[in-house]
């Protein structure tokens, strides 16, 4: 019982390993037009005002703002 544990454990670390950061967005307020990096929508009231991902938030703030 415990191999198999063990194996399970293994398999599923190996799995999640392997995952990737999510890309960071400019978001623009359809408001005032203020301009944020997220990873995700922060909402209706805003859209994406960059189609380019970029790696980390430090970059996103750089390049994108």
């Amino acid at each position: 019982m415990t191999a198999a544990m063990m194996l399970a454990a293994g398999t599923i670390g190996a799995a999640t390993a392997n995952a990737a950061p999510a890309y960071w967005y400019v978001y623009a307020s359809k408001v005032n037009g203020y301009r944020i990096c997220a990873q995700y929508s922060p909402g209706s009231g805003w859209y994406k005002a960059s189609s380019t991902a970029y790696t980390t938030l430090g970059a996103c703030n750089y390049y994108g703002r």
